[in-house]
């Protein structure tokens, strides 16, 4: 989901619910989420090096993996050790350690900050560069109680979607999903925003916005001026795991997305396309499309067994068409809005780091020359896909667009997105009651 590992940092599953003695049915959505993280989480501790096909474009050069019994030394909390001799074009933004960083050339610098314990992460660029969209997950205190009453009070943590400029200012909630439900409050998921070709629209994963009954983590869409999340899209899923890595391609007429899968204990999840109110399969073992900029390749993360990858599919016909990687612990590709680099999250030892890739060529002749360690053992938060922006590339928002498209199945549009109906605010119960 950005692999869904991120919501394995929620609280225990172990909660009831307000006149639900004996009934698990509000909470299932919710496990299965837990159950892709915890498969997600399998893939990111194993590390055994897959092989590209010789038919395929492969890397001029390959990160060499730290050698079994070296430690490197982690770079010191609150900083980013960045890559001097690597300049990053425009404005690239990751998380570490529950916080927003933005790097620039060779220097980045921390944008957003902890509040009572909160985190952010899953950041995402309006089209024009002026937000930068996430997830912001608060703690409440919330209260384990049943039918006879409340005790034994616990933290409670909920996302809100969030955006801020890019220097900081104007940071607003845009929609919080933590409500109001008898005498306590209730959240439901948002996760992985993706914002639409005209910036009205958010893509995410969700549970809500429905009054308690059993749904899974679906795909809706939010209005971004609004608030107002709409019904889930009418795509089919696996059911307790969910869909998740919504990704709005750069002319908006699609929507890329993962269904998450299980076999033998392993996650196998496969990239689906949503156009024109069509969903169709595009490529199987592979999760977190990134669209390059002319929406003729999609990046993602090819997973085999106990490893990821990073692998380039054909956008039309889903053919792999180059293995950028073989190390089995590089994951979430994201594409340079010049089309001329990827960065994705590497493991080296315990850490998690930003590797970038320069591209150049087309089709089967593509080539890929590795330049390891944008940033230099600086733990960064693997859950939490990167975010690009280069002034003049990119998307250039639709200018007919008046709102963000029906949350009941309208599929994305390539000009002007169709305006979306009023949405009830009264979302699912995924999870448990906190205190007013």
């Amino acid at each position: 989901m950005t692999d869904q590992i991120a919501a394995a940092n929620q609280p225990p599953v172990r909660r009831r619910f307000a006149g639900a003695r004996g009934k698990a049915a509000p909470a299932l959505s919710l496990v299965g989420v837990l159950i892709a993280s915890l498969l997600t989480a399998q893939l990111y501790l194993n590390w055994t090096p897959t092989l590209a096909s010789s038919a395929e474009a492969t890397p001029t050069a390959t990160p060499v993996p730290v050698a079994s019994g070296q430690t490197p030394t982690p770079a010191p909390t609150g900083t980013i050790a960045t890559n001097p001799e690597i300049s990053v074009p425009g404005m690239l933004v990751y998380a570490k350690s529950g916080v927003l960083w933005i790097q620039s050339g060779t220097a980045a610098h921390q944008l957003t900050q902890s509040v009572s314990g909160s985190q952010q992460s899953q950041p995402a660029f309006s089209p024009d560069g002026q937000w930068i969209y996430y997830i912001d997950t608060r703690v409440t205190t919330g209260r384990w109680y049943d039918n006879e009453g409340y005790y034994d009070a616990f933290s409670l943590n909920y996302p809100v979607l969030c955006r801020i400029h890019p220097d900081g200012t104007g940071r607003k909630d845009v929609l919080s999903s933590l409500i109001r439900k008898g005498s306590g409050r209730i959240f439901f998921w948002i996760l992985e925003p993706s914002i639409s070709r005209s910036g009205l629209t958010a893509a995410v994963a969700s549970d809500g916005p429905t009054v308690p009954t059993v749904q899974d983590v679906l795909i809706h869409y939010v209005n971004t001026s609004t608030g107002k999340l709409g019904a889930a899209l009418p795509l089919h899923d696996v059911p307790l795991l969910g869909l998740s890595d919504p990704a709005f391609s750069p002319d908006g007429g699609s929507l890329a997305y993962t269904m998450e899968g299980i076999t033998h204990n392993y996650g196998t999840p496969s990239i689906w396309i949503y156009a024109g109110g069509v969903a169709h399969e595009l490529a199987a073992g592979y999760r977190t499309a990134s669209w390059s900029p002319d929406g003729k390749y999609i990046a993602a993360t090819k997973v085999v067994g106990g490893t990821l990858n990073v692998a380039v599919l054909d956008a039309t016909s889903g053919k792999q068409i180059a293995q950028v990687t073989t190390d089995g612990a590089s994951w979430s590709p994201v594409w340079s809005p010049d089309g001329n680099e990827l960065v994705y999250m590497h493991l080296t030892g315990a850490l998690v780091d930003l590797n970038m890739v320069y591209i150049s060529g087309s089709g089967a002749n593509l080539t890929f020359k590795i330049e390891p360690n944008l940033t230099d053992y600086s733990g960064l938060d693997g859950q939490s896909k990167a975010a690009w922006y280069i002034p003049g590339y990119g998307p250039t928002p639709s200018p007919t667009a008046t709102a963000g498209p029906s949350g009941s199945g309208a599929a994305p549009s390539g000009s002007a997105e169709t305006p979306g109906p009023s949405v009830s605010a009264s979302p699912s119960a995924s999870a448990a009651t906190a205190t007013s």
